[in-house]
């Protein structure tokens, strides 16, 4: 068949079906069976129809593209998170696209831009915390929902997990198995408030057990990265041995298994020597040869809930900004363990 400059309206009338079922087919959305999904999609791939889904969005006012704002997609709990977003989303006929902001605000104001100038229907926002996000974030015309980030001026929707508790029942493990001297090693506070509120939480916690807080056993200057770990394990063993804790909270996973990489490529035994306890639960924590200790943020369940909420958002059917605060959940595996000498 000669290929043609189609409309939907005049495909749907060669097929004999309604334009809103070629829509749903080619979007694999409900409410279309399995046959004529597949007559549909053998058809306009015959004629070579491919809709300009932009201006379909400028000519009904709404658009399904969604925009997936990520601070770093190498990080495996933002893939995840990735991953179940666009599953959930695609399931009901929404576009994904996926962006890295790499934590630069001027990425992340960058490709804000684009969804606005591409008539994007949503954002998602998975990334950087800082003053300069608060001012594009406040004046924008597009449903947006932030995810695992609150920034000080954002009122608007989010799903986030409860990083003060998390920070709180991490800490809380190791005193119950007798620490005393514990630190903690993050990223820089600024690029994240997660980060921040699980620092809080240990802070919270060594108040409440009466315990001292060290600065010299904690660093707040890191990034995200496996090899940050490892450099901070380096730093970590060069300090005469009186200077260390005996227990150690690292803000995500990846620095905790960077940290260990280094602990077993010098001998040194987690957890009889040091007890290592990290964040987010990702598939590799769970790995035989790491079994690290980590508090889950549950990655699937925060998908799910921020990728229904987007739709709510997109469809008005969620008109005033709502808040989803997960509950996290300590999983102990074998990097914890009793304090040295007890």
């Amino acid at each position: 068949m000669k290929e043609h400059s189609y409309t939907i309206a005049e495909v749907a009338k060669m097929l004999g079906v309604s334009p809103s079922t070629v829509s749903r087919a080619m979007n694999n959305s409900p409410g279309v069976s399995k046959a004529v999904r597949e007559k549909i999609l053998d058809f306009v791939d015959e004629i070579g129809y491919h809709p300009n889904t932009i201006a379909q969005s400028l000519s009904r006012g709404t658009s399904n593209m969604v925009a997936l704002i990520l601070g770093d997609i190498r990080n495996p709990f933002y893939s995840d998170l990735a991953f179940y977003i666009q599953r959930h989303l695609t399931e009901q006929g929404y576009i994904v696209t996926t962006f890295n902001s790499e934590y630069d605000p001027d990425k992340e104001a960058q490709y804000m831009r684009i969804a606005q100038q591409y008539s994007y229907g949503g954002i998602i926002l998975v990334t950087v915390n800082s003053e300069a996000a608060d001012k594009y974030l406040t004046n924008m015309d597009i449903p947006l929902l932030m995810v695992n980030r609150i920034t000080s001026n954002y009122d608007g929707s989010l799903v986030v997990t409860d990083n003060f508790q998390a920070g709180y029942i991490a800490t809380r493990h190791l005193i119950n198995l007798g620490h005393k001297e514990i630190g903690f090693i993050s990223g820089h506070h600024q690029s994240s408030t997660a980060s921040y509120d699980r620092y809080r939480g240990f802070r919270q916690a060594l108040s409440n057990y009466h315990l001292e807080y060290r600065e010299e056993y904690c660093s707040y200057n890191k990034d995200w990265r496996l090899e940050t770990g490892y450099q901070a394990a380096e730093e970590y063993f060069a300090k005469d041995a009186d200077s260390r804790p005996t227990a150690l909270l690292l803000a995500n996973d990846l620095l905790a298994i960077g940290f260990m990489d280094y602990c077993g490529s010098h001998g040194i035994k987690i957890p009889e020597e040091l007890s290592i306890i990290s964040f987010d639960n990702i598939e590799y924590a769970n790995l035989s040869q790491i079994q690290l200790t980590t508090v889950s943020q549950h990655v699937e369940l925060m998908s799910e809930e921020a990728a229904q909420l987007m739709v709510s958002l997109m469809t008005k059917s969620q008109v005033e900004p709502k808040r989803i605060i997960l509950e996290p959940t300590l999983v102990i595996r074998k990097t914890t363990g009793p304090c040295p000498g007890m």
